[in-house]
Protein backbone atom coordinates (compact mmCIF):
# COMPACT_ATOMS: atom_id res chain seq x y z
CA UNK A 1 0.00 0.00 0.00
CA UNK A 2 1.39 3.42 -0.95
CA UNK A 3 1.65 6.27 1.51
CA UNK A 4 -1.07 8.02 -0.50
CA UNK A 5 -3.42 5.08 0.04
CA UNK A 6 -2.52 4.98 3.72
CA UNK A 7 -3.30 8.69 4.02
CA UNK A 8 -6.72 8.24 2.42
CA UNK A 9 -7.41 5.32 4.74
CA UNK A 10 -6.47 7.45 7.75
CA UNK A 11 -8.85 10.15 6.56
CA UNK A 12 -11.60 7.58 6.19
CA UNK A 13 -10.88 6.49 9.76
CA UNK A 14 -10.99 10.18 10.82
CA UNK A 15 -7.44 9.92 12.17
CA UNK A 16 -6.18 13.34 11.10
CA UNK A 17 -2.84 13.11 12.89
CA UNK A 18 -2.00 9.86 11.12
CA UNK A 19 -3.24 11.30 7.81
CA UNK A 20 -0.91 14.27 8.24
CA UNK A 21 2.08 11.96 8.77
CA UNK A 22 1.20 9.78 5.78
CA UNK A 23 0.76 12.88 3.61
CA UNK A 24 4.30 14.02 4.43
CA UNK A 25 5.62 10.55 3.61
CA UNK A 26 3.68 10.49 0.34
CA UNK A 27 5.24 13.77 -0.76
CA UNK A 28 8.71 12.30 -0.14
CA UNK A 29 8.33 8.75 -1.38
CA UNK A 30 5.35 8.15 -3.69
CA UNK A 31 5.78 8.33 -7.45
CA UNK A 32 4.35 11.21 -9.45
CA UNK A 33 1.38 9.31 -10.91
CA UNK A 34 0.35 8.22 -7.43
CA UNK A 35 0.68 11.77 -6.15
CA UNK A 36 -1.43 13.09 -9.01
CA UNK A 37 -4.18 10.62 -8.16
CA UNK A 38 -3.92 11.63 -4.51
CA UNK A 39 -4.31 15.30 -5.48
CA UNK A 40 -7.51 14.46 -7.37
CA UNK A 41 -8.86 12.48 -4.41
CA UNK A 42 -8.03 15.24 -1.94
CA UNK A 43 -9.59 17.87 -4.17
CA UNK A 44 -12.77 15.81 -4.39
CA UNK A 45 -13.15 15.61 -0.60
CA UNK A 46 -12.25 19.25 0.05
CA UNK A 47 -8.65 19.03 1.25
CA UNK A 48 -7.64 21.87 -1.05
CA UNK A 49 -4.44 22.93 0.68
CA UNK A 50 -2.96 19.45 0.49
CA UNK A 51 -4.11 19.00 -3.11
CA UNK A 52 -2.51 22.34 -4.01
CA UNK A 53 0.82 21.35 -2.41
CA UNK A 54 0.96 18.24 -4.57
CA UNK A 55 -0.07 20.08 -7.74
CA UNK A 56 2.47 22.85 -7.22
CA UNK A 57 5.20 20.27 -6.66
CA UNK A 58 4.26 18.40 -9.83
CA UNK A 59 3.98 21.57 -11.91
CA UNK A 60 7.42 22.65 -10.80
CA UNK A 61 8.75 19.32 -12.05
CA UNK A 62 6.56 19.21 -15.18
CA UNK A 63 5.90 22.81 -16.37
CA UNK A 64 3.86 21.57 -19.35
CA UNK A 65 1.56 19.34 -17.29
CA UNK A 66 -1.80 20.85 -18.27
CA UNK A 67 -3.76 18.34 -16.21
CA UNK A 68 -1.96 19.68 -13.14
CA UNK A 69 -2.68 23.27 -14.19
CA UNK A 70 -6.35 22.39 -14.46
CA UNK A 71 -6.37 21.11 -10.89
CA UNK A 72 -4.69 24.33 -9.72
CA UNK A 73 -7.26 26.39 -11.63
CA UNK A 74 -10.16 24.50 -10.07
CA UNK A 75 -8.63 24.87 -6.61
CA UNK A 76 -8.19 28.60 -7.18
CA UNK A 77 -11.85 28.89 -8.16
CA UNK A 78 -12.86 27.06 -4.98
CA UNK A 79 -10.85 29.58 -2.98
CA UNK A 80 -12.26 32.60 -4.90
CA UNK A 81 -8.85 33.34 -6.41
CA UNK A 82 -10.22 34.36 -9.80
CA UNK A 83 -7.06 35.90 -11.23
CA UNK A 84 -4.99 32.85 -10.35
CA UNK A 85 -7.60 30.55 -11.89
CA UNK A 86 -7.66 32.53 -15.14
CA UNK A 87 -3.87 32.56 -15.25
CA UNK A 88 -3.68 28.78 -14.99
CA UNK A 89 -6.46 28.24 -17.54
CA UNK A 90 -4.84 30.60 -20.04
CA UNK A 91 -1.64 28.55 -19.91
CA UNK A 92 -3.36 25.32 -20.93
CA UNK A 93 -2.45 24.43 -24.51
CA UNK A 94 -5.22 24.07 -27.09
CA UNK A 95 -3.63 20.79 -28.15
CA UNK A 96 -3.86 19.38 -24.63
CA UNK A 97 -6.14 16.47 -23.80
CA UNK A 98 -7.62 18.50 -20.94
CA UNK A 99 -8.25 21.60 -23.06
CA UNK A 100 -11.98 20.82 -23.55
CA UNK A 101 -12.36 20.34 -19.79
CA UNK A 102 -10.53 23.61 -19.22
CA UNK A 103 -13.07 25.32 -21.47
CA UNK A 104 -15.91 23.98 -19.32
CA UNK A 105 -14.14 25.14 -16.17
CA UNK A 106 -13.57 28.57 -17.71
CA UNK A 107 -17.22 28.76 -18.80
CA UNK A 108 -18.39 28.11 -15.23
CA UNK A 109 -16.00 30.74 -13.94
CA UNK A 110 -17.07 33.41 -16.42
CA UNK A 111 -20.73 32.72 -15.71
CA UNK A 112 -20.07 33.20 -12.01
CA UNK A 113 -18.46 36.53 -12.93
CA UNK A 114 -21.67 37.52 -14.77
CA UNK A 115 -19.98 37.33 -18.16
CA UNK A 116 -22.37 34.98 -19.99
CA UNK A 117 -21.16 35.99 -23.45
CA UNK A 118 -17.64 34.77 -22.67
CA UNK A 119 -19.05 31.64 -21.04
CA UNK A 120 -21.08 30.94 -24.18
CA UNK A 121 -17.99 31.35 -26.37
CA UNK A 122 -16.04 28.84 -24.27
CA UNK A 123 -18.86 26.30 -24.36
CA UNK A 124 -19.39 26.59 -28.11
CA UNK A 125 -15.67 26.00 -28.61
CA UNK A 126 -15.93 22.91 -26.41
CA UNK A 127 -18.96 21.76 -28.41
CA UNK A 128 -16.96 22.00 -31.64
CA UNK A 129 -14.21 19.87 -30.09
CA UNK A 130 -16.56 17.37 -28.43
CA UNK A 131 -19.76 17.33 -30.50
CA UNK A 132 -21.20 14.25 -28.79
CA UNK A 133 -20.22 14.99 -25.19
CA UNK A 134 -23.30 15.13 -22.89
CA UNK A 135 -21.63 17.40 -20.35
CA UNK A 136 -21.20 20.08 -23.02
CA UNK A 137 -24.82 19.81 -24.14
CA UNK A 138 -25.96 20.05 -20.54
CA UNK A 139 -23.76 23.08 -19.86
CA UNK A 140 -25.04 24.91 -22.95
CA UNK A 141 -28.64 24.08 -22.08
CA UNK A 142 -28.18 25.35 -18.54
CA UNK A 143 -26.52 28.56 -19.73
CA UNK A 144 -29.22 29.41 -22.26
CA UNK A 145 -31.98 28.47 -19.81
CA UNK A 146 -30.51 30.77 -17.15
CA UNK A 147 -30.52 33.59 -19.72
CA UNK A 148 -34.12 32.97 -20.73
CA UNK A 149 -33.02 31.92 -24.24
CA UNK A 150 -35.38 28.95 -24.29
CA UNK A 151 -35.32 28.31 -28.03
CA UNK A 152 -31.55 27.91 -27.95
CA UNK A 153 -31.58 25.78 -24.79
CA UNK A 154 -34.21 23.35 -26.08
CA UNK A 155 -32.16 21.38 -28.66
CA UNK A 156 -29.38 20.67 -26.16
CA UNK A 157 -31.81 19.09 -23.70
CA UNK A 158 -33.48 17.23 -26.57
CA UNK A 159 -30.07 15.89 -27.58
CA UNK A 160 -29.59 14.54 -24.06
CA UNK A 161 -32.98 12.79 -24.04
CA UNK A 162 -32.27 11.29 -27.46
CA UNK A 163 -29.03 9.93 -26.01
CA UNK A 164 -31.02 8.29 -23.21
CA UNK A 165 -29.91 10.73 -20.51
CA UNK A 166 -32.75 11.19 -18.00
CA UNK A 167 -30.74 12.90 -15.27
CA UNK A 168 -27.52 14.87 -15.35
CA UNK A 169 -25.87 16.18 -12.19
CA UNK A 170 -29.08 15.20 -10.36
CA UNK A 171 -31.11 17.43 -12.70
CA UNK A 172 -34.14 15.99 -14.50
CA UNK A 173 -33.65 16.58 -18.22
CA UNK A 174 -37.38 16.09 -18.82
CA UNK A 175 -38.13 18.85 -16.34
CA UNK A 176 -35.68 21.11 -18.13
CA UNK A 177 -37.49 20.36 -21.40
CA UNK A 178 -40.76 21.35 -19.75
CA UNK A 179 -39.22 24.59 -18.50
CA UNK A 180 -38.04 25.47 -22.01
CA UNK A 181 -41.43 24.69 -23.53
CA UNK A 182 -43.15 26.74 -20.85
CA UNK A 183 -40.80 29.64 -21.51
CA UNK A 184 -41.75 29.43 -25.20
CA UNK A 185 -45.44 29.56 -24.33
CA UNK A 186 -46.01 25.91 -25.24
CA UNK A 187 -47.83 25.26 -21.98
CA UNK A 188 -49.80 22.17 -22.99
CA UNK A 189 -46.64 20.38 -24.13
CA UNK A 190 -44.89 21.36 -20.90
CA UNK A 191 -47.86 20.15 -18.86
CA UNK A 192 -47.81 16.77 -20.61
CA UNK A 193 -44.18 16.27 -19.58
CA UNK A 194 -44.70 17.42 -16.00
CA UNK A 195 -47.80 15.26 -15.57
CA UNK A 196 -45.73 12.18 -16.41
CA UNK A 197 -42.97 13.28 -14.05
CA UNK A 198 -45.40 13.73 -11.15
CA UNK A 199 -47.56 10.63 -11.61
CA UNK A 200 -46.05 8.90 -8.61
CA UNK A 201 -43.15 10.39 -6.68
CA UNK A 202 -42.40 14.01 -7.51
CA UNK A 203 -39.96 16.63 -6.34
CA UNK A 204 -41.17 19.89 -4.84
CA UNK A 205 -39.94 21.81 -7.86
CA UNK A 206 -41.79 19.54 -10.28
CA UNK A 207 -45.07 19.97 -8.43
CA UNK A 208 -44.64 23.73 -8.20
CA UNK A 209 -43.84 24.01 -11.89
CA UNK A 210 -46.89 21.94 -12.84
CA UNK A 211 -49.18 23.94 -10.57
CA UNK A 212 -48.04 27.21 -12.12
CA UNK A 213 -48.44 25.75 -15.62
CA UNK A 214 -52.05 24.86 -14.86
CA UNK A 215 -52.53 28.49 -13.87
CA UNK A 216 -51.07 29.60 -17.20
CA UNK A 217 -53.79 27.67 -19.06
CA UNK A 218 -56.49 28.88 -16.63
CA UNK A 219 -57.08 25.44 -15.12
CA UNK A 220 -57.21 26.71 -11.56
CA UNK A 221 -58.94 23.60 -10.22
CA UNK A 222 -55.96 21.43 -11.19
CA UNK A 223 -53.56 24.13 -10.02
CA UNK A 224 -55.15 24.03 -6.57
CA UNK A 225 -55.00 20.23 -6.50
CA UNK A 226 -51.30 20.09 -7.39
CA UNK A 227 -50.24 22.99 -5.16
CA UNK A 228 -52.19 21.52 -2.25
CA UNK A 229 -50.36 18.24 -2.85
CA UNK A 230 -47.11 20.19 -2.70
CA UNK A 231 -48.21 21.86 0.53
CA UNK A 232 -48.94 18.47 2.06
CA UNK A 233 -45.58 17.18 0.87
CA UNK A 234 -43.56 20.18 2.04
CA UNK A 235 -45.37 23.05 3.72
CA UNK A 236 -42.04 24.91 4.01
CA UNK A 237 -41.94 25.40 0.22
CA UNK A 238 -43.00 29.01 0.61
CA UNK A 239 -43.26 29.82 -3.11
CA UNK A 240 -46.37 27.64 -3.41
CA UNK A 241 -48.64 29.96 -1.42
CA UNK A 242 -48.88 32.90 -3.81
CA UNK A 243 -50.15 30.89 -6.82
CA UNK A 244 -52.37 28.78 -4.55
CA UNK A 245 -54.03 31.90 -3.13
CA UNK A 246 -54.41 33.31 -6.64
CA UNK A 247 -56.16 30.19 -7.94
CA UNK A 248 -58.43 29.96 -4.91
CA UNK A 249 -59.40 33.61 -5.38
CA UNK A 250 -59.98 33.15 -9.11
CA UNK A 251 -62.52 30.42 -8.30
CA UNK A 252 -64.18 32.61 -5.68
CA UNK A 253 -62.95 30.59 -2.71
CA UNK A 254 -62.02 33.66 -0.75
CA UNK A 255 -62.24 32.09 2.72
CA UNK A 256 -59.72 29.45 1.64
CA UNK A 257 -57.57 32.09 -0.05
CA UNK A 258 -57.44 34.18 3.11
CA UNK A 259 -56.54 31.16 5.22
CA UNK A 260 -53.86 30.06 2.74
CA UNK A 261 -52.32 33.54 2.67
CA UNK A 262 -52.13 33.59 6.46
CA UNK A 263 -50.52 30.13 6.52
CA UNK A 264 -48.05 31.20 3.83
CA UNK A 265 -47.06 34.28 5.80
CA UNK A 266 -46.18 31.97 8.65
CA UNK A 267 -43.47 30.51 6.41
CA UNK A 268 -42.47 33.73 4.64
CA UNK A 269 -43.36 36.87 6.53
CA UNK A 270 -41.58 39.04 3.95
CA UNK A 271 -43.79 38.02 1.02
CA UNK A 272 -45.59 41.25 0.15
CA UNK A 273 -47.74 39.49 -2.46
CA UNK A 274 -49.32 37.38 0.28
CA UNK A 275 -50.22 40.46 2.32
CA UNK A 276 -51.85 41.97 -0.77
CA UNK A 277 -53.65 38.82 -1.89
CA UNK A 278 -54.73 38.02 1.66
CA UNK A 279 -56.13 41.52 2.10
CA UNK A 280 -58.02 41.25 -1.20
CA UNK A 281 -59.54 37.94 -0.08
CA UNK A 282 -60.38 39.38 3.33
CA UNK A 283 -62.19 42.28 1.66
CA UNK A 284 -64.25 39.83 -0.41
CA UNK A 285 -65.48 38.00 2.70
CA UNK A 286 -66.07 41.20 4.66
CA UNK A 287 -63.25 40.61 7.14
CA UNK A 288 -62.54 44.33 7.47
CA UNK A 289 -60.22 44.14 10.44
CA UNK A 290 -58.10 41.52 8.70
CA UNK A 291 -57.85 43.73 5.61
CA UNK A 292 -56.40 46.54 7.69
CA UNK A 293 -54.23 44.22 9.77
CA UNK A 294 -52.64 42.49 6.77
CA UNK A 295 -51.94 45.72 4.92
CA UNK A 296 -50.44 47.39 7.98
CA UNK A 297 -48.20 44.39 8.62
CA UNK A 298 -47.06 44.41 5.01
CA UNK A 299 -46.23 48.12 5.19
CA UNK A 300 -44.30 47.51 8.38
CA UNK A 301 -42.15 45.02 6.44
CA UNK A 302 -41.71 47.46 3.53
CA UNK A 303 -42.90 51.03 4.11
CA UNK A 304 -42.24 51.80 0.43
CA UNK A 305 -44.67 49.14 -0.86
CA UNK A 306 -46.97 51.54 -2.70
CA UNK A 307 -49.39 48.84 -3.84
CA UNK A 308 -50.14 48.01 -0.20
CA UNK A 309 -50.33 51.69 0.71
CA UNK A 310 -52.84 52.32 -2.08
CA UNK A 311 -54.97 49.38 -0.98
CA UNK A 312 -55.00 50.61 2.61
CA UNK A 313 -55.81 54.15 1.49
CA UNK A 314 -58.71 52.83 -0.60
CA UNK A 315 -59.90 50.75 2.35
CA UNK A 316 -59.95 53.87 4.52
CA UNK A 317 -61.92 55.76 1.86
CA UNK A 318 -64.57 53.07 1.62
CA UNK A 319 -64.78 52.91 5.39
CA UNK A 320 -65.41 56.67 5.56
CA UNK A 321 -62.03 57.28 7.18
CA UNK A 322 -60.82 59.99 4.81
CA UNK A 323 -58.56 61.57 7.41
CA UNK A 324 -56.71 58.27 7.88
CA UNK A 325 -56.31 58.03 4.12
CA UNK A 326 -54.78 61.52 3.98
CA UNK A 327 -52.43 60.72 6.86
CA UNK A 328 -51.31 57.57 5.06
CA UNK A 329 -50.82 59.04 1.59
CA UNK A 330 -49.96 62.74 1.84
CA UNK A 331 -46.32 62.30 2.81
CA UNK A 332 -45.75 59.87 -0.05
CA UNK A 333 -47.39 62.19 -2.58
CA UNK A 334 -44.87 64.89 -1.70
CA UNK A 335 -42.10 62.64 -3.06
CA UNK A 336 -42.83 63.73 -6.62
CA UNK A 337 -40.25 61.51 -8.31
CA UNK A 338 -41.53 58.34 -6.68
CA UNK A 339 -45.24 58.86 -6.08
CA UNK A 340 -47.75 56.77 -8.02
CA UNK A 341 -50.44 58.96 -9.68
CA UNK A 342 -52.97 56.61 -8.09
CA UNK A 343 -51.90 58.10 -4.76
CA UNK A 344 -52.88 61.58 -5.92
CA UNK A 345 -56.20 60.22 -7.13
CA UNK A 346 -56.93 58.63 -3.76
CA UNK A 347 -55.86 61.82 -2.00
CA UNK A 348 -58.18 63.84 -4.21
CA UNK A 349 -61.09 61.62 -3.18
CA UNK A 350 -60.12 61.81 0.49
CA UNK A 351 -59.82 65.60 0.47
CA UNK A 352 -63.15 65.80 -1.35
CA UNK A 353 -64.77 63.74 1.41
CA UNK A 354 -63.25 66.14 3.94
CA UNK A 355 -64.58 69.16 1.97
CA UNK A 356 -61.02 70.38 1.47
CA UNK A 357 -61.79 71.41 -2.08
CA UNK A 358 -58.54 73.16 -2.96
CA UNK A 359 -56.46 70.15 -1.92
CA UNK A 360 -58.79 67.80 -3.80
CA UNK A 361 -58.56 69.95 -6.92
CA UNK A 362 -54.76 70.10 -6.74
CA UNK A 363 -54.42 66.32 -6.51
CA UNK A 364 -56.87 65.69 -9.32
CA UNK A 365 -54.85 67.94 -11.60
CA UNK A 366 -51.56 66.33 -10.52
CA UNK A 367 -52.95 62.89 -11.37
CA UNK A 368 -54.56 63.99 -14.64
CA UNK A 369 -51.54 63.79 -17.03
CA UNK A 370 -50.90 60.16 -16.10
CA UNK A 371 -54.50 59.01 -15.68
CA UNK A 372 -56.31 60.89 -18.44
CA UNK A 373 -56.75 57.63 -20.36
CA UNK A 374 -58.42 55.97 -17.38
CA UNK A 375 -62.20 56.29 -17.86
CA UNK A 376 -62.99 55.74 -14.19
CA UNK A 377 -60.63 58.53 -13.17
CA UNK A 378 -61.91 60.92 -15.84
CA UNK A 379 -65.53 60.34 -14.86
CA UNK A 380 -64.78 60.99 -11.21
CA UNK A 381 -62.69 64.04 -12.08
CA UNK A 382 -65.52 65.42 -14.22
CA UNK A 383 -68.08 64.88 -11.46
CA UNK A 384 -65.82 66.73 -9.04
CA UNK A 385 -65.46 69.67 -11.44
CA UNK A 386 -69.22 69.63 -11.99
CA UNK A 387 -69.78 69.90 -8.25
CA UNK A 388 -67.49 72.95 -8.27
CA UNK A 389 -69.21 74.51 -11.29
CA UNK A 390 -65.83 74.80 -13.01
CA UNK A 391 -67.35 75.09 -16.48
CA UNK A 392 -64.28 75.42 -18.73
CA UNK A 393 -62.32 72.72 -16.95
CA UNK A 394 -65.42 70.52 -16.77
CA UNK A 395 -65.88 70.78 -20.53
CA UNK A 396 -62.28 69.67 -21.05
CA UNK A 397 -62.73 66.72 -18.68
CA UNK A 398 -66.03 65.63 -20.25
CA UNK A 399 -64.54 65.75 -23.75
CA UNK A 400 -61.62 63.62 -22.64
CA UNK A 401 -63.93 61.15 -20.90
CA UNK A 402 -66.14 60.81 -23.97
CA UNK A 403 -63.10 59.94 -26.07
CA UNK A 404 -62.79 56.91 -23.82
CA UNK A 405 -66.51 56.15 -23.33
CA UNK A 406 -68.33 57.67 -26.31
CA UNK A 407 -71.62 55.85 -25.63
CA UNK A 408 -72.26 57.45 -22.22
CA UNK A 409 -75.53 59.25 -22.97
CA UNK A 410 -75.55 61.17 -19.70
CA UNK A 411 -72.18 62.76 -20.38
CA UNK A 412 -73.05 63.38 -24.02
CA UNK A 413 -76.02 65.39 -22.79
CA UNK A 414 -73.80 67.21 -20.29
CA UNK A 415 -71.35 68.14 -23.05
CA UNK A 416 -74.20 69.43 -25.19
CA UNK A 417 -75.38 71.62 -22.32
CA UNK A 418 -71.86 72.96 -21.84
CA UNK A 419 -71.51 73.78 -25.53
CA UNK A 420 -74.89 75.52 -25.55
CA UNK A 421 -74.03 77.47 -22.42
CA UNK A 422 -76.92 75.82 -20.61
CA UNK A 423 -74.83 74.55 -17.69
Amino acid sequence: MTYSEEMLQALEDQDLDEAKKKFASALRHDDDDTLFSLAEELQAIGFNNQARRIAEKLLQKYPDADDVRLILAELAISDDQTDEALLQLDHISQSSEVYPQSLLTAADLYQSLNLPEVSEQKLLTAKALLPDEPVVDFALGELYLSLGRYQEALPYYQSLTEAGVDYFAQVSIQQRLAQCLSGLGQYEEAIAIDEKLTENLATDDQLFELGVLYQQVNDDEKAIKILTRLQQQNADYSSLYRPLVQSQSTLGRYDQALQTAQVGLGYDEFNLDLYRLGAEAAAKVGAKHQVEDLLKKGLKIDPEAQSLRLMLGEYYLRAGRAQDSVALLAAVADQEDEADPQINWELAQAYDQLDEVDQARENYFIAYPNLKDNPQFMKQFALFLQSQAAKDELKMAVQQYLKLVPDDDEFQALLLDLENNEF
